[in-house]
């Protein structure tokens, strides 16, 4: 008896000391107890990780040596560090750096906003790089889509598997809120003057919510439909009134390993998956790039129109480690944006400008389509890098729309070696659907060099990463990097 109470013992404490192993740790600001986003994680051993944006992240104890040391730091606070051996805190707190502020500043360079705003044109082609850049970015975006409505009716099929009711228990296990997550480390190649950019993606994550065995085995249904009902080189053609596009099912095939034919299609079809994910990051990198007050196309041209815009008086602040003018931007007649901005005394940059709008964005009604895009704001910094030129260093943009389709909705299925009008599968139904999506849209340049043009030039636009699904975050994915 007390052989198996002694046993019971060591388990339970073998337990516990594995449990301590890993630690759930949060930053926060030390006086406003507020969680401190993409603070810097490191160690001795040249790791490191970034928390998550409510200041987490975990703590494997096991994979660092016990005479290894912790540091964690962001800009504007006191860096603290702690030895691996003696870290047992769930809550780091950070002190902001204390500032002193210049009597000379005060009394010699309060200028007026009109003053202000005029040396930030003449200057911006000084202030801001415009050339060749590799950057080392992390990309992120989270969206919560909630639907309001999601009727279909009038469902009609040649499909016998496809049916009513099959629809009906899609449509009944569906969740009205969806959480969806894509993470991306990259480099970023950057040229301000030229339309074509790259990149090289290093990792990448994505996290959404999974519906569950119900919506899984009726995926399985219709996955197994299309291939017993469906050629081989068969696609779907849609048509809703004019709309309408080509949408094809080829990927539903089984691939042979022993055609080479077959195997070459499934290749083909992989690197063109890589390559969309490459360029839809692209795509989004750029959104944010463009966003910059000095890019023509901008929707925050406080600084290139001007004359749309009320500067109200300049104020002095501080940001992070340093003293500077800070002007809130009304806008006149139609503008959609007001904003602070964030400049720099000594070289009139600006290094931040917080934004956003104050009327409607976008609102499109057209045949049962609408597009209500409601909500934008957020901030950008810029800082300096090894160039002396201020760069984009973080972005972070909210976005909130509504969308909806009230329409009918006919699938034909067509067939290239198919001549004449021979019959083919026919699915139709009438969709109303509305849902409102929350986004977040996130940024942060790690670091960014110029290079040279034949670099740039020479390097090939290749992707072989997608990301990699995960059910839950965890901030130590990116220790590696």
């Amino acid at each position: 008896m007390f052989k198996r109470i002694f046993l019971a013992f060591i388990f339970t404490c073998l337990i516990l000391n594995l449990n301590s192993q890993t630690l759930n740790v949060k930053v926060i600001d030390s006086i406003t107890e507020l969680p401190i986003a993409y603070s810097n994680i490191y160690f001795s051993n040249n790791t490191g990780l970034i928390t998550d944006e409510s200041g987490n992240f975990e703590l494997i104890k096991s994979q660092l040596s016990q005479n290894d040391s912790i540091y964690i730091s962001m800009m504007g606070y006191n860096k603290r560090s702690f030895y691996i051996n003696d870290f047992n805190d769930t809550i780091i707190k950070l002190i902001q750096k204390p500032i002193k502020l210049s009597e000379v500043f005060l009394s010699n360079k309060k200028l007026s906003s009109e003053e202000i705003i005029s040396k930030v044109i003449e200057n911006i082609e000084n202030n801001y790089e415009n050339g060749f850049t590799k950057n080392k970015i992390y990309l992120s975006r989270k969206s919560n889509t909630s639907t309001e409505k999601f009727i279909i009716d009038k469902f009609k099929s040649t499909v016998p598997e496809i049916n009513k009711s099959l629809i009906d228990s899609l449509l009944s296990n569906l969740k009205k809120d969806n959480n969806s997550g894509l993470e991306t480390l990259a480099y970023y190649y950057k040229n301000l003057d030229a339309k074509v950019q790259k990149i090289r993606i290093i990792k990448s994550r994505e996290t959404y919510n999974k519906d569950g065995e119900v919506l899984e085995s009726i995926n399985k249904k219709m996955e197994e439909a299309f291939k017993n009902e469906l050629k081989a080189d068969s696609y779907f053609k849609i048509k809703s009134g004019i709309f309408g596009g080509d949408l094809d099912v080829q990927g539903l095939e089984e691939i042979d390993t022993t055609n080479i034919e077959s195997v070459k299609k499934f290749q083909e079809k992989e690197i063109k998956e890589k390559d969309d994910f490459a360029n839809n990051q692209i795509s989004t990198i750029n959104r944010l790039y463009n966003t910059l007050f000095f890019e023509k196309g901008s929707y925050l041209n406080f600084i290139l129109k001007p004359n749309k815009y009320i500067f109200l008086e300049s104020k002095i602040d501080i940001l992070g480690n340093d003293l500077v003018y800070t002007i809130e931007v009304e806008p006149k007649g139609r503008g959609k944006y007001s904003g602070t901005l964030y400049i720099n005394p000594d070289d009139f940059a600006i290094v931040r400008i917080d934004f956003k709008n104050i009327k409607p964005i976008y609102n499109l009604k057209l045949l049962g389509v609408f597009v209500n895009i409601y909500h934008r704001d957020g901030k950008i910094i810029l800082s300096k890098y090894e160039n002396d030129k201020y760069n984009l260093s973080y972005a972070k943009i909210n976005f909130g729309q509504r969308v909806g389709f009230d329409r009918p909705i006919k699938l034909i299925e067509k067939n290239k070696n198919v001549k004449g009008r021979r019959k083919q599968n026919e699915i139709s139904f009438k969709m109303d659907m509305v849902s409102d999506i929350k986004s977040i849209i996130e940024l942060q340049v790690f670091e960014s060099k110029k290079i040279s043009k034949d670099k740039f030039e020479n390097l090939k636009n290749k992707n072989d990463v997608m990301p990699e699904y995960l059910d839950e975050f965890i901030t130590n994915f990116w220790e590696e990097f």
